[in-house]
This record gives C-alpha cells, structure tokens and sequence, in this order.
C-alpha cells in the first residue's frame, strides 16, 4: 500500500505583499563579496509605519545579543526600501495556516 503526503515545507510570497509586524526575520543581502549583510528582527511597527530592527551579521549573535545592547544594534527601516528587489527577504509566520511565509 503506497501512502503519500503532500507536505508545502516553505511558502513565498511577492515582498510586495509583505505587511510587517513585531517578531518578523528580516535578512538584508548584498551583491558581490557580501551575499547576506545582516539578519535582523522586528523590534516595533511605528506609527508613521517606520520599522525599528534589531540587526546582527549572524542568527547566532541576533538571538543571543544581551539586552543591553539592544538600543546600540537597532536600526529604523522605512517599509518602502524593503520592496527593492533583491535587496531584503522576510520571513513571517502566518497563523491562519500555521506556516512560516518568505517573502523574497
């Protein structure tokens, strides 16, 4: 009896599409010798819309960044620069199907 799943591992959306929120990964890429620049969090959506991200060269050094270093590490995004193409990936989970969303 041959039984198959069909499991989606990893959905992707247009970053056009993408409508920040707190907890969201960003990562930032560059071109030629530097392929990522930094991987961030979402740290607080502004109200003029402006994103405040806590950033750090490695996933490893963003999740473990002590707390008082925090305010030194963040950064303010303006939403629009993040619909560059090819500039910034996000990542966040969407809790209607339970399942993280990159949006490339």
């Amino acid at each position: 009896m041959a039984r198959e799943i069909d499991v989606e591992l990893a959905r992707y959306k247009s970053i056009r599409e993408y409508v920040p929120q707190v907890g969201d990964i960003i990562i930032k890429h560059g071109w030629i010798w530097a392929k990522t620049k930094w991987f961030g969090i979402v740290n607080n959506v502004n109200e003029d819309g402006s994103l405040n991200v806590i950033k750090e060269g490695l996933p490893c050094l963003l999740f473990t960044t002590p707390q008082s270093l925090l305010s030194k590490k963040t950064v303010s995004i303006d939403p629009a620069a993040l619909i560059v193409k090819g500039s910034y990936t996000a990542v966040q989970q969407d809790s209607k199907a339970n399942q993280a969303i990159w949006y490339v």
